[in-house]
């Protein structure tokens, strides 16, 4: 799978580089986010974005909006914009009413897979990925199996009953799908809670520290 790292710092573009490389994908990188969507315009192989929050002109979230608009086309069809990881070093704040509108949380609801603090959680990054490239391949197998459907309808004598075996295989992939899918879910809300409670834990840090100051 290939993955875009848009980060208007060099440094964190070359260590997520070659951290995702020497996992096995292939790796792009946009120093902006208005390059970013120029990629995104000229190649459609890419899976997933993992972009910063606060850069300069358009930042992650404006990014991610702005991907929704690309027309992204194959011989098979349209086929859906990547999918969206956010990173930042911006702390959440102690203030209750800037903890609700949190940039972190905001995306979060947009539909990001993740807003994630930097340093970045390499395991739990590593795990985002998996889930991301396992849903474009059921992707593909279903635009593909679509294709040949077509193919089948305009030309009959080629089509032949799918097996018994075939269509037990075929079955099992769409239970294992929907189950991921299912988990996957979960496994956001969850996420989504551990951001929650990241910045409740934050605060309470800096309650803390207030508290050491005033003693």
């Amino acid at each position: 799978m290939k993955v875009i790292v848009v980060d208007d710092v060099g440094v964190v573009r070359h260590s997520m580089d070659r951290l995702l490389t020497d996992n096995g994908y292939s790796v792009v990188t946009a120093a902006s986010g208005n390059d970013a969507i120029e990629l995104l315009k000229k190649d459609n192989t890419i899976g997933a974005v993992l972009t910063d929050l606060l850069m300069p002109g358009m930042d992650g979230i404006d990014l991610f909006k702005a991907s929704l608009n690309i027309n992204r086309l194959t011989d098979a069809g349209e086929i859906p914009p990547p999918e969206f990881i956010l990173m930042t070093a911006q702390r959440p704040s102690a203030n209750v009413d800037d903890k609700e509108n949190s940039p972190m949380r905001l995306a979060l609801s947009l539909g990001f897979v993740d807003a994630m603090l930097k340093p970045i959680d390499k395991e739990r990054l590593f795990r985002h990925l998996s889930a991301i490239n396992g849903r474009l391949n059921v992707q593909s197998s279903k635009t593909a199996e679509s294709s040949e459907t077509n193919e089948g309808a305009s030309n009959p004598t080629s089509t032949r009953p799918a097996s018994r075996e075939s269509q037990s295989y075929e079955g099992l992939q769409t239970t294992v799908a929907e189950v991921r899918t299912t988990a996957e879910r979960r496994l956001n809300k969850f996420q989504a809670k551990y951001t929650e409670l990241e910045e409740e834990l934050s605060e309470l840090r800096s309650l803390v520290e207030e508290l050491r100051g005033a003693s």
